[in-house]
């Protein structure tokens, strides 16, 4: 893979090449752009606290973003015009400031969310899907290599949750289990899309089987039962690249498994669910999940309609619950661990309503992209997006800023885009 891999990603897509320029200035872009977009994967993973200020990091990234939008102002409007209903979701955050409780506190998250958009839109923008994997390869990859590295060492401090998961060098377990799940289903994509040489071959299978053994060490239930649904799910996708015989065996195989294991359910007369529950470590109303929703319903009947604004129910310590749920499961929680409740509670309906709109037009993109393409890219891609909207019915993902799993379901939304009406000119001029 390697060396050349990455050394083709900083090659510019068609669009950004205006002007012919020296070699220098091209490769000096391609570092800058590089490094920013590691750079954005990265402080979205929440993976870098314990080594650098993390205000700090994001200060650097709107400045290097700003510098990109203003000198490119043109394109990249045009862009973000071609992919105005994903700011659907931001837009009304934005506007929350109006009744929010909180105003203060809601324009300051939601120029954040509006930032985070930006830099995903101007990431699926400057490269293409397949080059984005590799960007979430070289961001992630050294990250789960040091939580191991933590978990064998303990030089970077703590290494345990208080539940018993890994931590790694994050500050959650399931901030661990996602970033191992978003680099397991990349790299099956990658060995899978590039058919690498048999030393890329073994470099990926090596990544793969580290990000599948933090996953694992963190006891992160719903990273886990989600990547092994994931597995089977991009299998789908991509099965008329196999040939005959092996779609066969892969059925036969798939169907063997369920069959073996409702059969034991019914000799061993289990609840599965109290089985996966039990072996992560898990109680059955999942960590406390359960107290959490029952709050935010009652919130919800308080402010049903507009909710009270965005980021707002933690920020303000107006809620007596929040004092009283913060007592009980830590200062840092700041979310009811399911994405339509975080929304229903901040935003109300038009936030239901915004982030449907965004999320329906990320999917309605991917599956265009999957229907004119034969590469495994836009499979991977709508494999990510499943993944990521399953995660985050227990987990604080989607409607947050700065979170890297929305930034890169944007990115691969417009960079299909592109890669879409790249299929349409094609098609056209070889009529």
């Amino acid at each position: 893979m390697t060396s050349t891999a990455f050394a083709q990603i900083g090659a510019p897509r068609a669009p950004a090449l205006r002007h012919a320029k020296p070699g220098s200035i091209l490769w000096a872009g391609a570092v800058y752009d590089l490094g920013l977009a590691t750079l954005i994967i990265l402080a979205g993973s929440q993976g870098v606290h314990r080594f650098l200020p993390t205000l700090l990091l994001w200060a650097a990234i709107y400045a290097m973003i700003s510098l990109k939008y203003a000198t490119q102002l043109r394109v990249l409007l045009h862009v973000l015009r071609q992919n105005i209903a994903i700011m659907a979701f931001p837009v009304i955050a934005a506007l929350s400031t109006i009744w929010s409780v909180a105003p203060g506190a809601s324009a300051y998250a939601a120029m954040q969310l509006v930032v985070t958009y930006l830099a995903a839109i101007w990431l699926g923008w400057r490269y293409r899907p397949k080059d984005i994997a590799l960007i979430v390869l070289l961001a992630l990859s050294p990250l789960i290599l040091l939580s191991l590295v933590n978990w064998a060492t303990g030089m970077f401090g703590e290494v345990y949750s208080y539940t018993g998961g890994l931590l790694g060098i994050f500050s959650n377990k399931n901030t661990l289990g996602r970033m191992c799940l978003l680099l397991g289903i990349v790299t099956i994509a990658l060995i899978i899309g590039r058919k690498p040489q048999p030393f890329s071959l073994l470099f990926l299978m090596g990544i793969f089987l580290m990000a599948a053994l933090a996953l694992f060490l963190s006891k992160s239930a719903t990273s886990a039962i989600v990547m092994m649904a994931s597995a089977g799910f991009f299998v789908l996708l991509t099965q008329h690249r196999y040939p005959a015989s092996l779609r066969l065996a892969l059925l036969l195989g798939a169907s063997c498994i369920v069959l073996t294991t409702l059969v034991s359910m019914a000799v061993g007369g289990f609840d599965p669910i109290e089985e996966v529950l039990e072996a992560f470590g898990k109680s059955s109303n999942l960590t406390g999940r359960t107290t959490l929703w029952d709050i935010a319903t009652h919130q919800i009947a308080e402010a049903p309609w507009l909710g009270v604004g965005f980021d707002a129910y933690w920020d303000t310590g107006s809620f007596l619950a929040v004092d009283l749920v913060q007592r009980a499961y830590g200062d840092g929680l700041i979310s009811f661990h399911n994405f339509i409740l975080d929304i229903w509670v901040n935003l109300g309906v038009p936030g239901l309503i915004g982030i449907a709109v965004t999320l329906g037009s990320i999917t309605s993109v991917l599956v265009r992209y999957y229907a004119l393409s034969n590469d495994v890219w836009p499979a991977m891609a709508l494999t990510l997006l499943v993944a990521g909207i399953g995660v985050a019915f227990f987990n604080p993902l989607l409607h947050a800023q700065h979170g890297n799993l929305i930034m890169i379901f944007v990115a691969l939304a417009v960079s299909a885009r592109i890669e879409i009406n790249r299929i349409s000119r094609e098609a056209t001029q070889n009529r």
